[in-house]
């Protein structure tokens, strides 16, 4: 868990929340998410890095699924975001991972879309299914505006 970068849901008993602003993990400054909006979900993983394209080296590396990973999940608009950019929408064929919100493996996966930075594109930072209603940025991908 990340004990000193959450704290409690004011609503929601049990749920932890950011408890700082999630910035671009390059530097560039940009904020992606406003503190206590995004609530920390540990879940299976799914690919998100594109064989064959390099993966930024300021993005921390994902395990590969079915593997738990942290994520701050962001519902129910991408408008709940302060600055996030979307690539196209990506079809995933033979994808059994089980991207949903259940566990259990989907045979045809809806498309995604993954989330990146919108000042300087770094990403993939996350993703969401195509018309969704949940955002789901990987806690190892951003940083974190802890005051000095």
């Amino acid at each position: 868990m990340l004990p000193d970068l959450t704290l409690p849901h004011e609503s929601e008993e049990g749920v932890l929340t950011n408890r700082y602003d999630l910035l671009c993990p390059r530097g560039c400054r940009s904020v992606i998410l406003k503190r206590g909006v995004g609530k920390l979900v540990e879940r299976s993983g799914i690919e998100i890095d594109s064989p064959g394209h390099p993966v930024d080296p300021v993005l921390a590396p994902l395990p590969a699924p079915p593997a738990t990973v942290q994520w701050w999940l962001v519902t129910p608009s991408p408008m709940e975001f302060e600055n996030v950019g979307f690539s196209r929408s990506v079809v995933r064929a033979g994808d059994t991972t089980g991207i949903g919100p259940s566990p259990s493996p989907i045979a045809s996966p809806k498309p995604i879309k993954f989330l990146i930075c919108a000042d300087c594109d770094v990403g993939p930072l996350g993703w969401n299914e195509e018309g969704g209603k949940e955002f789901w940025l990987a806690c190892s991908r951003v940083k974190y505006a802890v005051p000095s």
